[in-house]
């Protein structure tokens, strides 16, 4: 009897069998013989429908293509492509495939791991940017001013649809799902303004309940340029929706105390119980608002103990947890309790005050190998492969005393973000922290066990450039210093613990990727960096980059910004694309 398992089982059982395979072993069978090769060519759907829950695609797109595939009536069968009649899957015109999505879907990927991408610019208004945000929804980019004035451009062309003139300048600004929220001239006050998309989600008898706009310090005065006119927002029982790009005052969120950190996302997202939230931090107090909500009395309130007071630098939260960044380290609220639940990385003494594994690259610029370009206008990029120690290794202690590991003074925590399964933070002294597999960790019940946790699964890479800005986006890490934009994918980082012994091998390096289209002068203006599934935006002064030259590329050739980019004040966005069709 025949060993191959298609001619033993059969078409229709092996399919089956195969459509539980991961892509890599999908893609080993393809070369295992001709006979394999035609079924599995032929069995795009059947079998490549399966991985797209596998590889990362977000789930409301994922429920976009199955809908689609309902829709035009594409179904997944169980039937060998001599049943069918033909040797190709039947797809309808405006149907899903399947296999080309997963293969643009592992391009991308790859692309963020080598750091491939085309560098594009968004120049915004006057551009005085100080912060920004997209609104994917709407295909804009939402950016408050140096001098004055909120902005609302579109994306692709950055010219200008909506503004907001009666706005301070450096007003800080988050966005969640078409809910804006800035600093009001009142800096105990926050201000919520949604999009046209948003708004015509309202229920109807809840948008007749919106407040007035005089509440507003914008006054419900805008200008429109789509109108050419200065615009007065519609009346709360119109059932017509303000053009694109056009914001519309929803509410007011005043804290019980002045607040210095905000940040707004979704609880509980992608489920039926999902929910926008805004958070904020003061010096004694920090709070959660459901932005959803008429109410406008926070949702959640956390005290903080007399010893844990202070200015804030960085509010995040999750489902679970709220973080907030301090100078020496980041205090960790449980949500459900509202009470202090550790402090990461430990305030202990050295050698265990920081991380159990720490990686040290002292000079970037000295230890980045350039990576020649695929494509000639591919940006141009470096890899670095950074060495470190691990807490029982001998040379341990000296490593951590020569990379300021030891020393407690100088941290000052920049900003927190989180991963699936990893917690990072950065220092302005020029240390990335990464707690992996965090959720598991605090959910240890005993103190001490859960210290002693904290302090083995922490990881602490070391640059010595002044960290200013860090980014999330799937498992993808991105960060900004003074000088230089780094990438990070959590599958570069070793596996905790990092306390397992003395180890002759070497331990497992560290790969980071840095982005070389940059100048010092231009990242030095940097005071923004946002991410999502393709792109990364910075804010960047292009003028200074001009000014000083520009950036080499591989040959060594002079690249400067284009004009828009330097014109006014030449503080725009600088984008990285990093999708697969550029």
């Amino acid at each position: 009897m025949s060993s191959d398992p298609l001619t033993i089982l059969g078409s229709s059982l092996f399919l089956q069998i195969l459509s539980h395979l991961p892509l890599e072993s999908l893609q080993t069978c393809l070369t295992v013989s001709k006979s394999w090769t035609g079924l599995i060519s032929s069995s795009t759907t059947t079998l490549y429908r399966p991985l797209a829950h596998q590889i990362g695609l977000e789930p409301p797109r994922l429920a976009n293509l199955e809908e689609t595939e309902r829709n035009t009536a594409q179904s997944s069968t169980w039937l060998a492509p001599s049943d069918r009649g033909n040797s190709e899957e039947e797809r309808p015109a405006g149907g899903v495939d399947w296999k080309d999505i997963i293969r643009r879907q592992v391009v991308l990927q790859q692309n963020w791991r080598k750091g491939r991408a085309k560098g594009k610019w968004i120049c915004p208004g006057r551009n005085t940017v100080w912060r920004i945000k997209i609104d994917q929804e709407e295909e804009t980019i939402i950016t408050t001013s140096r001098i004055d004035g909120i902005l609302v451009s579109d994306l692709k062309t950055s010219e200008p649809l909506f503004e907001y003139e009666e706005i301070g300048a450096y007003a800080h600004l988050e966005f969640v799902k078409g809910y804006a929220i800035f600093n009001s001239n009142d800096d105990r006050s926050f201000e919520v303004h949604i999009t046209p998309s948003a708004l015509s989600r309202l229920p109807p008898d809840r948008r007749r309940k919106l407040p007035p706009t005089t509440r507003s310090t914008t006054h419900g005065r805008g200008y429109s340029f789509t109108n050419e006119e200065h615009y007065e927002p519609l009346p709360s029982d119109s059932t017509e929706i303000p053009p694109r790009g056009h914001l519309t005052y929803y509410k007011t969120l005043t804290p019980r105390t002045d607040c210095f950190a905000f940040r707004a996302r979704v609880d509980k997202q992608y489920t039926p119980e999902e929910r926008l939230v805004f958070g904020t931090s003061s010096s004694e107090e920090a709070y959660i608002y459901d932005l959803q909500s008429e109410s406008d009395e926070e949702m959640e309130r956390f005290a903080y103990e007399p010893k844990d007071r202070g200015r804030p630098n960085y509010i995040e939260f999750d489902d679970d947890h709220l973080y907030i960044c301090h100078q020496f380290s980041v205090n960790v609220y449980s949500r459900r309790t509202k009470r202090k639940l550790l402090t990461f990385p430990p305030l202990f003494t050295a050698p265990f005050d920081a991380a159990s594994a720490i990686y040290t690259c002292y000079d970037t610029p000295k230890a980045t190998t350039k990576i020649r370009p695929l494509v000639h206008d591919d940006v141009l990029v470096g890899e670095l492969e950074v060495e470190g120690k691990w807490i029982d290794d001998p040379g341990f202690d000296g490593v951590m005393m020569a990379s300021g590991q030891g020393r407690i003074a100088g941290r000052e925590f920049s900003a927190i973000h989180y991963t699936s399964n990893d917690l990072f933070a950065i220092t302005r002294s020029g240390t990335i922290y990464a707690l992996r597999n965090y959720n598991e960790i605090f959910a240890i019940q005993d103190p001490d066990a859960r210290d002693r946790a904290v302090n083995a699964n922490s990881l602490a890479i070391v640059l010595r450039e002044s960290l200013l800005q860090l980014s999330t986006y799937g498992e993808h890490v991105v960060v900004t210093s003074g000088t230089s934009v780094f990438l990070l994918h959590t599958e570069s980082l070793p596996a905790p613990p990092f306390n397992r012994g003395i180890s002759t091998a070497p331990r497992p390096t560290v790969q980071l990727t840095k982005l070389l289209n940059v100048h010092q002068k231009g990242m030095g203006q940097c005071s923004c960096l946002q991410m999502d599934l393709e792109r990364i935006y910075a804010v960047y002064w292009a003028l200074g980059d001009s000014e000083a030259g520009g950036t080499d590329d591989y040959e060594g050739n002079k690249v400067l910004p284009p004009q828009e980019a330097v014109g006014d004040f030449g503080l725009c966005v600088k984008v990285w694309d990093l999708s697969v069709e550029f």
